[in-house]
């Protein structure tokens, strides 16, 4: 088979305005009783990121990426769609749900829908002998996915005949265990992970490049420390379990990564951190989501797709659904006075934990979580600024959103 090019899938972020990434200073005072500031800007751990997919660089041959594969969704006799992939085992590719999901609901057959794997190149693939060119024989969506929304965008492709890793070309990205943490909880205010993006996607927004193997280095955040706009109101976010986010201007992933591979770890033991599911508006913003694969409500639907059987939704557990309302409350933020977390509005059952979270300047530290939501501050707190976090479990997953403003602590 011979791939014809693809128009490049496009998922942007049209309903998250503004910064994407909490802390940043551009957040408006919030209207509570505390005089709160913006919380510092999260600092990255891990492996620094390279220099210069949107301000990447270009892979010479699949082995930069073995695992990352283009997927390709006929929709017409000559036209198409362009997404990336995972592979997860000779037979089974993760994908974006929304590269075979139309906006009305219409869903592509496995016919229409061909993977290019061990290449870097999809325009070359059909002249290189060390490429290879296969078919489906099934695609399954996450049976929670609804096209006008973000959460449980996965896709599990089946098929016709295995990949060969032998060449080295080709080779699968491990899962990491089901609901781990990619953040270190005890640290999770200020924690951000190296993660790689690679995918056959544009390099500039509306090009007309897809279908070169490109790589870039971002921090991700969990989803709860981004924020919708720039209000207090909209902190947090609705499924804060299964999203993780990355905002770093000129840097991130573009039409036609849907669906690509969101990569964690060591270089020598990588393993597959997330699915790449939206882009801004404009790409060079580098504001992008993806689904987390170590989430229950997620990973029960791959698991279920990787010994090829159907879930229906009542079989995948609803992670904690709200949190955008995280506040920290209290008449005042004195030595000797109470705060209260307030955890917000959440539906789908849930066990919540609170932390309270104190920064100066670069410095910053946590009490651990507690079932506790109210803190006497105390004279060792002062001069430091206080915010707070809302961890939120179910059979689901685990996610936490917390209030982006500090308050500083001052005496009696």
């Amino acid at each position: 088979m011979t791939p014809r090019s693809p128009r490049s899938a496009v998922r942007t972020l049209a309903t998250l305005v503004g910064a994407l990434v909490a802390c940043l200073a551009a957040a408006v005072p919030a209207s509570a009783a505390l005089d709160a500031t913006p919380l510092p800007a999260p600092q990255a751990s891990g492996a620094a990121a390279s220099p210069r997919i949107v301000g990447g660089t270009q892979l010479p041959d699949s082995l930069g990426a073995p695992y990352t594969v283009a997927v390709y969704t006929s929709l017409t006799a000559d036209s198409g769609e362009g997404c990336s992939g995972t592979i997860l085992d000779p037979t089974h590719v993760l994908t974006a749900a929304h590269c075979f999901i139309e906006s009305d609901g219409t869903k592509a057959q496995p016919s229409q829908v061909q993977i290019v794997a061990g290449s870097a190149s999809f325009a070359a693939a059909a002249s290189d002998p060390g490429a290879t060119i296969v078919g489906a024989s099934a695609v399954r969506t996450h049976p929670r996915y609804l096209p006008a929304e973000f959460d449980d965008d996965v896709a599990v492709v089946t098929l016709k005949t295995p990949l060969n890793f032998a060449t080295g070309r080709t080779r699968a990205l491990p899962l990491p265990a089901v609901n781990t943490s990619l953040f270190p909880r005890s640290k999770y205010a200020y924690t951000s992970r190296a993660v790689r993006l690679t995918g056959f996607g544009l390099s500039t927004t509306n090009g007309d490049d897809y279908g070169t193997l490109r790589k870039v280095d971002v921090t991700a955040i969990p989803i709860g420390f981004c924020q919708q706009d720039k209000s207090v109101s909209a902190a947090g976010t609705d499924a804060p379990a299964i999203l993780l986010c990355s905002d770093q201007s000129g840097r991130g992933a573009c039409q036609g990564d849907s669906g690509g591979t969101a990569a964690t770890g060591p270089a020598s033991a990588p393993y597959l951190a997330g699915v790449i599911d939206t882009s801004g508006e404009a790409c060079e913003e580098g504001r992008n989501l993806y689904a987390n694969v170590a989430a229950p409500e997620i990973r029960s639907f791959i698991d279920a797709a990787l010994q090829e059987r159907d879930v229906t939704a009542a079989e995948t557990p609803l992670s904690p659904r709200g949190g955008r309302s995280v506040k920290l409350t209290g008449s005042s933020a004195r030595v000797g006075r109470t705060v209260r977390c307030r955890r917000g509005s959440w539906r789908s059952g849930s066990k919540f934990k609170y932390a309270f979270v104190f920064v100066k300047g670069k410095k910053e530290r946590n009490r651990g979580l507690t079932s506790k939501s109210t803190y006497t501050l105390r004279s060792t707190d002062r001069g430091w600024s206080v915010s707070c976090a809302v961890q939120a479990s179910n059979a689901g997953g685990t996610g936490t959103t917390f209030w982006p403003f500090t308050v500083k602590v001052r005496s009696r």
